[in-house]
C-alpha cells in the first residue's frame, strides 16, 4: 500500500511538473560543467595556498615540543576534473595527485644528564599524491534561486618528505611520526573544510545573486524563478524558469496565456544554451495592451525639433504629411496635424525558423486641432525583429516591417489607401520604429551570475522559441 502510494505521489508530481512549461530555460552542458573546472582550480589554488593549522604541542619521553605557524603554501594541481552527478542531483569535483607543502616552525627542548637544551627552526613538509572529491548538490532556497551545497568530501594524503637544517635525526624521526598521525588527519581534514567552505559560501554566494527578476521598463518585470529543482542527466544540467512578465503593480494576476512546450534541442556542442520561448513576449504584449501602454501621440511637442517638419500640410520637400496626402494640404494649408496611435487588441507574437514576429493592430488617428480628426485608419502592421545579446542582455532592431490598412475614415473626401499606407510607412520609419529600437537596444537582463560572459554566442531559432547557444568565460575571479 505504501509503495502504491508513493508511486501515485509521484505520478501527480510529474504531472505537475510537466504541465508547468518554462517561459525560459537554461542548460549548462558537460562542456559547460568541465569549463568550471578550470574556475574551480583558479579559486581554490590562493585558498589552499592560505590555510593556518593549530599549533601542536607534546611531550615525548624526555622531549617536550611545540609546532607552531603552521602554514600552507606552493599547492600544485595538475588533474582536476568536474562532471555531472544526477545521483546526487550536482556534480563531483575531483583532485587527483596533487602536491601542498605545510612550513612551520619549531621549538623542543630536551634534557641530556643534567642539563636542559632548546633548539628552534623552521621546517617544510612536501605532502604529494594528495587525492580530493568533493560532491556537490545544487537544491533551491525558498525563493527558489539555485543553492549550492557540499554533500560529502574526502581526501587521502600518498606521502610526505621533511626538509630541515641540521642533524638532528631523531627530531626528523618525531615530525615524522607526528605527521603519519594527528597532523596527517589534522591537514587532510583542514583541506576538506576549506573546500566544502568555499562551497557552501563562496560559490554558494555567487550563484545566488543569479538575476531571478529584471525590470523590462519602468513598470514592468519578468519573474526568472525556477519552477522546479534543476534536471540533471549524463550530458548536461537544465534550469526551467517561468518567464513571465508582470505589471510591477499587479504582478500577481493571472495571465490569459500560458507557455507551450520547448522545442527540443539536440546539440551539446557549446558550454550554455538559453531558451527564450514566445511566452514572455506573449505575456508581455498582453501586459502592455491591456495597460494601455500600446499608444503613441505624436505632436510638435513630443518630436525632436529637427523632426517636427512631418507634422507639417504644408512644406517644400518630401517629409511632411501634406506633401504625402495632398487633400491634407489642400483641405487645411499652413496647418499642424497630430497622430495619435493606439492598440485595438493584443498584439500577435511569434518565433519562428525564421525570426521573430509581432503583429500590430491599431488605430491611427490624423487630426487638426481646427477641424478634429480628419483621417482614422485601422492599420495592422508586422514586423520582423532580430535579437542579439551584449554583455548580460538580450536586445534587438526592427528588421522590416509591412503595413496593411483595413479600413479608412475620411472628413476631406476619398483618398487612396496607398497614398496613406505611403505616409504611414515614412511615419515608422522616420520617427517611430527608430524609437523602438532605441528602447530595444537598451534590452532586457537576462537570468546570469555575474561576471558570465558570453563567448562567439549564436542564435538559433525554432518554431516557438529562440536559443541562445554559446561559449562562456568566467571574469568573478581576482
Amino acid at each position: 500500500m505504501v509503495r502504491t502510494i508513493t508511486l501515485l505521489m509521484l505520478c501527480v508530481t510529474i504531472g505537475l511538473t510537466v504541465t508547468q512549461n518554462p517561459g525560459v530555460k537554461i542548460r549548462v552542458t558537460a562542456k559547460g560543467v568541465d569549463y568550471a573546472k578550470n574556475v574551480a582550480r583558479a579559486s581554490l589554488v590562493p585558498l589552499l595556498n592560505n590555510i593556518r593549522l593549530d599549533d601542536v604541542e607534546g611531550r615525548q619521553g624526555k622531549t617536550s615540543y611545540r609546532l607552531h605557524n603552521l602554514r600552507t603554501s606552493n599547492v600544485r594541481i595538475p588533474n582536476i576534473n568536474m562532471h555531472l552527478n544526477p545521483g546526487q542531483r550536482g556534480l563531483t569535483l575531483s583532485l587527483r595527485n596533487f602536491g601542498i607543502d605545510i612550513g612551520l616552525d619549531y621549538r623542543v627542548s630536551y634534557r641530556v644528564l643534567f642539563a636542559r637544551l632548546t633548539n628552534s627552526g623552521g621546517v617544510t613538509v612536501n605532502f604529494g599524491q594528495v587525492d580530493l572529491t568533493v560532491t556537490i548538490g545544487i537544491d533551491q532556497f525558498q525563493d527558489t534561486s539555485p543553492k549550492l551545497v557540499a554533500r560529502s568530501c574526502s581526501g587521502d594524503i600518498g606521502h610526505f618528505n621533511i626538509h630541515f637544517h641540521g642533524r638532528l635525526a631523531w627530531l626528523l624521526n618525531l615530525l615524522r611520526g607526528l605527521f603519519r598521525g594527528q597532523l596527517h588527519n589534522s591537514i587532510r581534514n583542514k583541506i576538506c573544510e576549506v573546500v566544502v567552505n568555499a562551497v557552501n559560501n563562496d560559490a554558494a554566494n555567487k550563484l545566488r545573486r543569479m538575476t531571478l527578476e529584471a525590470d523590462v521598463g519602468n513598470n514592468v518585470g519578468i519573474d526568472y524563478r525556477l519552477l522546479a529543482p534543476l534536471l540533471f542527466t549524463d550530458n548536461y544540467l537544465e534550469l526551467h524558469q517561468k518567464g513571465t512578465v508582470f505589471w510591477k503593480a499587479a504582478r500577481n494576476d493571472l495571465l490569459p496565456v500560458s507557455p507551450s512546450a520547448v522545442p527540443a534541442w539536440g546539440d551539446y556542442s557549446n558550454m550554455f544554451y538559453l531558451w527564450l520561448t514566445e511566452y514572455p513576449l506573449k505575456s508581455l504584449a498582453y501586459i502592455m495592451h491591456t495597460r494601455g501602454r500600446l499608444q503613441y501621440s505624436m505632436t510638435v511637442n513630443t518630436l525632436l525639433e529637427e523632426r517636427r517638419d512631418f507634422l507639417s500640410t504644408s512644406c517644400d520637400d518630401s517629409l511632411c504629411v501634406g506633401f504625402l496626402i495632398p487633400k491634407l494640404s489642400e483641405e487645411f494649408p499652413n496647418s499642424v496635424v497630430a497622430l495619435n496611435i493606439t492598440s485595438r487588441k493584443v498584439p500577435d507574437v511569434n518565433i519562428t525558423t525564421s525570426g521573430v514576429g509581432m503583429t500590430f493592430y491599431g488605430t491611427v488617428d490624423l487630426s487638426i486641432p481646427s477641424a478634429g480628426s480628419v483621417l482614422v485608419a485601422n492599420v495592422t502592421v508586422s514586423f520582423r525583429i532580430l535579437a542579439n545579446v551584449r554583455n548580460d542582455r538580450i536586445v534587438g532592431h526592427v528588421n522590416s516591417f509591412s503595413t496593411i490598412i483595413e479600413s479608412l475614415h475620411s472628413v476631406i473626401g476619398n483618398v487612396d489607401l496607398t497614398v496613406i499606407n505611403n505616409a504611414i510607412e515614412e511615419g515608422l520609419t522616420s520617427i517611430i520604429i527608430p524609437e523602438m529600437n532605441a528602447v530595444a537596444d537598451v534590452g532586457v537582463k537576462l537570468p546570469l551570475i555575474n561576471d558570465l560572459v558570453f563567448q562567439r554566442p549564436s542564435f538559433i531559432y525554432l518554431d516557438g522559441a529562440m536559443i541562445i547557444g554559446t561559449d562562456v568565460q568566467y571574469q568573478g575571479i581576482v
